[in-house]
């Protein structure tokens, strides 16, 4: 009795500390709010309800998901993760608006401020983009007028918003990796992938690398579904797979290419049942007809008469963005399997600190740096890669997407661009940098009196049909 009043004592005590540390804060939001309200335009005091309105949106989804997590810290760190992400929106904002006074993001806000008013009086023609096309930037605007229409014409809250939609992206990332690795070290990759620099700063703004991040971590969580045989993957793959065809088609035949190793793998591994030849084969056939008009799609989109790697390379370089442009251009590996070394390299980890000329240059070389560390260093993980590819199929489907994210991405002789592309390449990764230790679950073995390859059987069991 004395122990349950002691305890309900405590946690009174807690609330009121909570009570009282937040009321102030509050009062001085709500201050702030009012003082903006009266004295600046809405682009600055409408994004001051659109932080907290989002944040309390996701706060108690993250928590819900976070009850069914191993570490108890886990629902803190999401919601930390997430404040940091908006919180990222702001220098992400100040270096388009201030440092640089330029950037995409002005166009698709210019549009989506016309699309706004049309959409607001029913018309949803999409005269406002001034194109037939709806794919790629236009479908940017697109995005950006229905967002402009949610929130209002404030600039630095649609940097906000988009900022959160690629958190989101971030989360089924997250989730891809607890269900496909879930011997791995999840708080390790929860770290890396909702902290690393480019990963909170890049897709920070409106623009395609916040909307490629919530549709490839769609695309992938639903690829993970399909690899370990559970529900909902070809919803998830379908709204994923959709969402990166309208504005990077070529990055979606890598998603595909990934999985179509994956789910060769998982065939040879996997239990034979009832009936699984015959679902084998039509899921190979299903994956080979998507394969097949993501191709026709690519090649649609980049107006090519053949498709290959070199042709793909060539043109994306042209349509993303001139390589000499911002004064961070090099002379690197063209690409080439033959160059594959140094592509990896250079997509992954160049700029290094003796190639920077400016303070962003130098920033991404310190990243690039700490990760080569980091992979040093993660060694007695990467050696049991491959061991996992046929056990663990989503680590064979990292692996592909990241060699020919590399080999095609390695067109662009450019720091600049290179640093905000690979954001779309980083949360596949850092899945290898939180694999298990060989060592550990060695030592995991012996300590838990357990038979060696368990993890691999339990993995097995609890993905067979």
């Amino acid at each position: 009795m004395t122990s349950a009043v002691s305890g309900q004592s405590a946690e009174t005590v807690r609330s009121s500390v909570v009570f009282a540390v937040l009321l102030p804060i509050l009062a001085g939001y709500v201050a702030v709010f009012v003082y903006a309200m009266e004295h600046t335009t809405y682009d600055v005091w409408g994004a001051l309800w659109v932080a907290p309105v989002l944040v309390a949106i996701s706060a108690p989804i993250l928590l819900r998901y976070a009850r069914g997590e191993p570490n108890p810290l886990m629902g803190r760190l999401l919601v930390a993760a997430l404040v940091l992400k908006l919180a990222a929106a702001v220098p992400r904002y100040y270096m388009v608006a201030y440092l640089y006074g330029y950037g995409d993001s002005y166009g698709y806000a210019g549009t989506a401020i016309e699309l706004r008013q049309d959409f607001l009086a029913g018309n949803f023609n999409l005269v406002a983009l001034g194109v037939d096309s709806r794919t790629g930037t236009q479908f940017v605007e697109i995005v950006t007028g229905v967002v402009y229409t949610i929130i209002g014409p404030s600039f630095i809250g649609g940097f906000l918003f988009f900022s959160w939609l690629s958190f989101w992206g971030l989360f089924f990332f997250y989730r891809a990796f607890r269900v496909a690795i879930p011997d791995g070290d999840t708080t390790r990759y929860a770290l890396l992938l909702f902290l690393l620099p480019s990963m909170l700063f890049w897709p920070s703004s409106i623009g395609k690398e916040a909307w490629m991040t919530l549709v490839l971590g769609i695309a992938t969580y639903g690829a993970v579904l399909l690899l370990a045989r559970q529900p909902g993957a070809t919803v998830y793959l379908a709204v994923g797979l959709a969402g990166i065809l309208a504005v990077r088609p070529h990055v979606a035949a890598l998603v595909v290419a990934g999985l179509a190793l994956g789910y060769l793998l998982r065939i040879r591994s996997g239990p034979q049942v009832p009936l699984g030849r015959i679902r084998t084969v039509f899921g190979l056939a299903a994956i080979g007809i998507v394969m097949f008009f993501v191709i026709r799609r690519v090649a649609a989109f980049f107006e090519l008469n053949e498709f290959s790697l070199e042709t793909a390379a060539q043109t994306i370089e042209y349509a993303e963005g001139q390589s000499a442009q911002g004064g961070s251009e090099f002379s690197g590996g063209r690409p080439s399997f033959s160059n594959l070394p140094i592509n990896l390299v250079t997509v992954l980890f160049r700029p290094f600190p003796f190639e920077v000329h400016n303070v962003p240059a130098l920033l991404a070389a310190l990243e690039g740096t700490v990760l080569m560390a980091l992979f040093v260093l993660s060694w007695p993980r990467l050696r049991t890669i491959p061991g996992r590819l046929r056990k663990q199929p989503y680590v064979a489907f990292c692996l592909t997407y990241t060699v020919l994210f590399c080999l095609v991405f390695s067109a662009f002789q450019n720091f600049g661009i290179l640093a905000r592309e690979r954001v779309m390449v980083y949360p596949f990764v850092l899945v290898l940098l939180a694999l298990p230790a060989a060592t550990a679950s060695r030592r995991l073995v012996r300590q838990g009196g357990v038979e060696p390859h368990a993890v691999e059987e339990d993995y097995a069991a609890a993905t067979r049909e």
